[in-house]
């Protein structure tokens, strides 16, 4: 009776693991956007501002604010057509560089590297709060 007890339990299992989708590590399934630019003269238009802050589910004004900041110049987000002005000649390339480091900053969780974080604003410091992990890490201020 025992042995036929443990051969049903490992046929169970076996039949548990099939059915099991394989763990994916890292943060394998979030793939980092990419800026489409558009310059009018001396101005640089980001077209799809509001699809990236929403892939990141970040506010766009936090994120517009991060921008113009790193870059030293004026510009205004538009909520209405969501896209970004900046009021310099900006490369899609040093924009996406601009766009990993926020990511990295204020998107990816140090601890477990997984992209289910929020910012949250407790008094005059930013946290990042993961939902995977439960870490909670201060941030820089944006």
């Amino acid at each position: 009776m025992g042995d036929e007890l443990v051969e049903n339990y490992d046929a169970l299992l076996n039949r548990l693991y099939s059915k099991v989708p394989a763990k994916k590590h890292g943060h394998e399934r979030f793939e980092m956007p990419k800026v489409e630019v558009i310059h009018m003269g001396s101005q640089t238009i980001i077209r799809n501002f509001r699809e990236i802050s929403d892939k990141l589910r970040r506010n766009p004004e936090i994120l517009s604010r991060y921008f113009l900041k790193e870059l030293a110049t004026a510009g205004n987000y538009d909520p209405e057509s969501g896209i970004l002005k900046v009021n310099i000649r900006v490369s899609s390339k040093s924009l996406n560089l601009l766009l990993e480091k926020f990511v990295k900053s204020y998107v990816i969780c140090p601890t477990c590297g997984r992209p289910d974080t929020v910012l949250i604003k407790k008094g005059k410091t930013w946290i990042l709060v993961c939902e995977a992990c439960g870490a909670e890490q201060p941030v820089k201020p944006i």
